[in-house]
């Protein structure tokens, strides 16, 4: 089943019309610095799983999924990974790691259900709080932040990538630290 199949199905739950493109999803990868964990949410058909198997080969890695479809063809495509039916809030609440961490997410925030958006908001913030260090690594295709974060948090553009249908911006989210 493609992209366009679940958009047409699910349009809150799938932000675009194609995958990310390679471009994207290497600038997805390169945003998570070295790190030794990266839980990775909305996974769809795994281009941004497949660079990021690449750039980090021995950092363990969940891919979070909604969809079972998707969910199944992830398994399918990549050996041995962590795949994870269900919403990202119940995954990321389930996780703590010793040292710091990569999300990387490519949830359509801005087209979700205010009350999915608003929960899955807040266990992305509780879990960068829960594994200090940690940071977000979100795209959107509008020129703004992804979404609003809580005062304690700050977000900073990496790179905007013009070779993606739409172009997009990776921006990374972090904790300020404690005064």
């Amino acid at each position: 089943m493609s992209i366009l199949s679940h958009l047409l199905k699910m349009p809150a739950l799938t932000g675009a019309v194609a995958p990310s493109s390679r471009y994207l999803a290497s600038a997805m990868a390169r945003a998570t610095g070295e790190v030794r964990h990266v839980v990775e949410l909305g996974a769809g058909t795994g281009p941004v799983t497949k660079a990021l198997r690449s750039r980090l080969p021995h950092a363990s890695l969940v891919a979070v999924e909604i969809q079972p479809v998707l969910a199944q063809q992830l398994r399918n495509k990549f050996a041995g990974l962590d795949v994870r039916l269900g919403l990202a809030h119940e995954v990321l609440d389930g996780l703590a790691y010793p040292d710091p961490a990569a999300v990387v997410s490519s949830i359509p925030f801005r087209s979700l259900p205010q009350g999915m958006r608003e929960i899955t908001i807040a266990s992305i913030e509780q879990f960068l709080r829960r594994v200090p260090g940690s940071r977000l690594v979100q795209f959107t295709y509008q020129p703004r932040v992804p979404f609003e974060a809580a005062a304690d948090f700050r977000w900073h553009k990496m790179c905007s990538v013009w070779r993606n249908a739409p172009p997009a911006g990776v921006w990374v989210l972090r904790s300020l630290p404690a005064t």
